[in-house]
Parts: C-alpha cells; structure tokens; sequence
C-alpha cells in the first residue's frame, strides 16, 4: 500500500475505533471528536517514527495523546476515560487483524510494519 493510503487507513482506523469503543459504554463522543483523536494520535506517532524515536516512544506518544484527548473530549472521570480506553483498543486490534488481512494493511502505526 502506499504510505498516503496507510496513513489515511491508521487515521480511519484509530478514530473509529476510539467511537466504537465509546458507543459501547457511554455514548458521549461524536464521529468528529473521535476522528480528532484518531489524527492526533496517529500524527504523532509518525512525526515521533520520522524522528527516530525509541521503540517505547513510538508506542507511548500516541497511547498518551489519544488518552489525553479521550479523556478531554468526553469530559468524564478518569474511570470512565479508562474502561472506554480499553473498549477502543479492543476494536483497535479487532479493526487491524481485519485490515491486515483483507487489505494487507500492516502497520498499525505507519511507518512501523508489524512484520
């Protein structure tokens, strides 16, 4: 695939995955702020990649912006920022495996192949 195109799917991915996540529990993001999070987050996972950034960087900066953001933009406790965290990183994962398969998307942030 070409960068433009797996840069486009981790932003689509990423957002939709932070509403499905939401929509399961609580209902207070719209498609809008959840794709803010998806662009943020990924945005800055690349920018943190093209610098070179640790392996533990690369993981870091977008699991705290999106968090951040998350928690931001719903506007609730910590708690509830938290279990809609760990409901979006599980279609997260469930979101890749489909794409890695079916599109042969293999990044989950662009520029950092899983294979």
């Amino acid at each position: 695939m070409p960068p433009l195109a797996v840069y486009v799917a981790a932003v689509a991915l990423t957002g939709l995955s932070c509403f499905l996540g939401d929509r399961t529990l609580f209902r207070r993001l719209r498609v809008s702020e959840a794709g803010v999070i998806g662009f943020a987050s990924v945005t800055l996972g690349v920018v943190a990649q093209l610098l070179s950034a640790p392996g533990w960087a690369l993981t870091a900066v977008p699991v705290g912006v999106s968090l951040l953001l998350l928690l931001a933009l719903m506007g609730t406790k910590i708690l509830e920022g938290l279990l809609t965290y760990l409901a979006a990183g599980v279609y997260y994962v469930g979101l890749h495996v489909v794409a890695s398969r079916f599109f042969g998307l293999d990044a989950l942030i662009p520029g950092w192949p899983l294979s």
